[in-house]
């Protein structure tokens, strides 16, 4: 549970630069839907509340029975009305403090995560720099050689059956053909001719014999009649595969030690991790369409899906 996989230390180390330049304090919840304050000096004091980011110099302040878990430099701290709380100093005490433990890099991970979602021009820059940086090591991967590009979810270790493939062109084609075939196999499994850039089926009535390996894979009808083809999106399925990760995670020190209300996070961190991208992907999905979605569930959920290489469908998030 504790691999260190390359996208994560590529989202730390890109956001160095960015912290050093400028304290900033994520606001991760709230108890109160009043929020707290925040003021700089000379200015006057507005509420913010859970997935905004403030900045030193400045101050927050947090009435009776108010109380709010902030993150800084990768650690987690909660603060307590009725109080004033200067940044410059809270910044300074939380320093002097930090430790390079994996629960810090877990806050870092929520931390860069909101700071990457305020605007859809952050949202476009932190995409661009996962395409330069990560390029998620699968083949034809946010690479300019396809015209035809999946997100990351929908490859590698998928354990939910109901799956949409789905998938971006440049190509403007009349027209699609789908296919899903296992790895060697002359034939497909499944092939389908579409004009939408998506195709939903259900795994379990495909037959995946001994979870064998596949691949899917779309090609464009281009106005000259030729086909114009993705790369080969590799898959394999294994629904027993989640049920083995939650009962690892259950017995992890460090899930165990956070709060229950923190312990879905970590697990959709872990998640990723592990390289389970469909089922976090699902579970995020879940989220936002349960009755209350916090705020920093939709920023979490954007952030993951431009790991994914799914930027539009991180940009209908922010409308």
């Amino acid at each position: 549970m504790r691999n260190k996989w390359l996208f994560l230390i590529l989202l730390t180390c890109c956001m160095t630069r960015l912290t050093a330049q400028q304290d900033l304090f994520v606001v991760l919840d709230v108890s109160s839907s009043n929020g707290l304050t925040y003021s700089q000096e000379g200015g006057n004091e507005r509420r913010v509340f859970a997935g905004t980011t403030v900045k030193a110099p400045g101050r927050l302040r947090l009435l009776q029975g108010v109380s709010a878990v902030i993150v800084f430099e990768d650690t987690r701290t909660t603060l307590k009305g009725p109080a004033m709380y200067d940044l410059e100093q809270l910044g300074a005490d939380i320093r002097s403090q930090n430790s390079s433990t994996f629960l810090s890099r877990f806050w870092s991970f929520i931390s860069n995560a909101i700071k990457d979602t305020d605007t859809p021009q952050q949202v476009e820059q932190s995409h661009r720099r996962y395409l330069t940086n990560a390029r998620a090591g699968v083949s034809g991967f946010g690479s300019p050689s396809y015209s035809i590009e999946a997100p990351l979810y929908l490859t590698g270790l998928l354990t939910h059956p109901e799956v949409t493939f789905r998938w971006d062109s440049v190509a403007h084609p009349s027209g699609y053909r789908f296919e899903l075939r296992k790895e060697g196999a002359a034939e497909p499994i499944l092939a389908a001719t579409l004009s939408d850039e998506q195709f939903t089926t259900d795994l379990r009535q495909l037959r995946f014999e001994g979870n064998a390996p596949a691949y899917w894979q779309v090609s464009a009808l281009q106005t000259d009649s030729s086909w114009l083809q993705s790369a080969p999106f590799p898959i394999l399925y294994d629904e027993a595969a989640l049920q083995n990760f939650d009962t690892q995670l259950e017995a992890d020190g460090d899930f165990q030690s956070l709060s229950e209300p923190v312990q879905p996070i970590y697990r959709l961190y872990e998640l990723e991790e592990a390289g389970l991208f469909q089922a976090a992907y699902c579970t995020y999905a879940a989220q936002l369409q349960s009755d209350a979605p916090s705020a920093v569930d939709r920023q979490l959920f954007i952030s993951f899906l431009l790991r994914m290489n799914a930027l539009e469908e991180a940009q209908t998030l922010m409308k």
